[in-house]
């Protein structure tokens, strides 16, 4: 039991671990001013449970070093909603004509998103190292028991 506490809590660091990796490269990207050409919200997929999902789409314009690039992602992982109304502010903030700044890799410059992924796997980090710790004290425990 104590092992399969370790491999869990091991599975979620890794991943917490990765996010925040992936969140902290971004830092690096370059900051530059883009223009958003058009806003979608496309409601022909379905979710699990088979109720439309929506999911903004948002096509934007940007420069670096002389070349025209295109941009459509608003962050890493897609933004969707399950209610249209969720994405209202969204619609709001990259409206038709907007002038905004998007961070894209300088290295692959068509990685572009129009804002960063969150440092916060961080800081949830401590808690699937408690199922380790309790998977060590468990195996610990069992070794070191005192018969009678």
């Amino acid at each position: 039991m104590g092992s399969l506490l370790i491999v869990a809590g091991w599975v979620f660091v890794t991943y917490l671990w990765n996010a925040y990796m992936r969140a902290a490269q971004m830092d690096e990207w370059v900051e530059a001013p883009c223009l958003i050409e058009s806003v979608h919200v496309d409601d022909t997929q379905k979710n699990q449970r088979g109720m439309p999902k929506y999911l903004l789409e948002v096509t934007y314009r940007y420069q670096w070093q002389g070349h025209d690039y295109l941009g459509n992602r608003i962050r890493r992982l897609p933004t969707e909603a399950s209610d249209p109304r969720k994405l209202k502010k969204k619609l709001e903030q990259y409206a038709v004509g907007t002038e905004t700044m998007c961070f894209f890799d300088p290295d692959a410059p068509e990685l572009v998103v129009l804002q960063k992924d969150s440092k916060a796997p961080l800081y949830t980090l401590w808690f699937p190292c408690l199922f380790i710790a309790g998977g060590a004290g468990m195996i610990l425990s069992a070794l070191f028991r005192k018969r009678a």
